[in-house]
């Protein structure tokens, strides 16, 4: 045996490349998660007029467009149809007016979303102020968000109605900071693809019996 080389047992050597053969398995086994979770977050963006998310530090936010063959009278009232909102739009668990009558409008909202093998459920009373029929604007005044701003402008005629949605949102708890976007803008488009819907029927011309 040459000086200063050691053999390694085969008993060692055998351990060490099944170390690193279930390591190369993991490895891959997380880049195909991570290649994958692009298509089946982006599964139901299509119908989607326009959603846009981004990362500012630890919060996400999101601007996003809506365009509908319906009155701006019309859009606005499925927006403010707030205790029937977890009826239309995917995700949302419950949705409803939680202040007395006669005071400022406070909305709590529950929802929730699966990605992967984790679940994020978003809790959180807004406070909000409309503006019929053109403008809806809320923050966040309770729940595991830990800043939630935005709001929802119509503009338009009695024909089409264009619905633009901003919102800057820090969640109170730990998202993937690779696939967090992705998490988020799979849920808006969801949403506004409810949305979508719900104004499509509305706006049908009801039928003569």
């Amino acid at each position: 045996m040459p000086h200063g080389r050691r053999r390694i047992p085969p008993s060692a050597s055998r351990a060490r490349t099944e170390a690193l053969s279930i390591r190369e398995i993991e490895v891959a086994g997380i880049w195909r998660l991570l290649c994958i979770l692009p298509l089946v977050l982006g599964a139901g963006i299509a119908m989607a007029t326009d959603a846009d998310v981004g990362r500012t530090g630890s919060g996400f936010q999101i601007r996003a467009t809506v365009e509908a063959a319906a009155s701006v009278e019309l859009c606005y009232a499925v927006l403010t149809d707030f205790d029937r909102l977890s009826d239309f739009i995917p995700g949302m668990l419950s949705s409803r007016i939680v202040s007395p009558a006669g005071e400022p409008l406070l909305l709590r909202q529950v929802g929730r979303t699966k990605v992967a093998f984790s679940e994020y459920t978003f809790d959180v009373t807004l406070a909000v102020a409309v503006d019929p029929p053109r403008e809806i604007t809320f923050r966040r005044v309770a729940g595991n968000l830990q800043r939630m701003e935005g709001g929802w402008r119509i503009a338009g005629d009695a024909a089409r109605c264009r619905i633009d949605y901003r919102a800057d949102i820090q969640p109170g708890f730990w998202v993937p900071p690779l696939v967090g976007p992705l998490i988020m803008r799979s849920q808006v488009a969801r949403q506004l693809e409810g949305l979508e819907s719900e104004i499509a029927r509305r706006a049908r011309p009801a039928r003569v019996p």
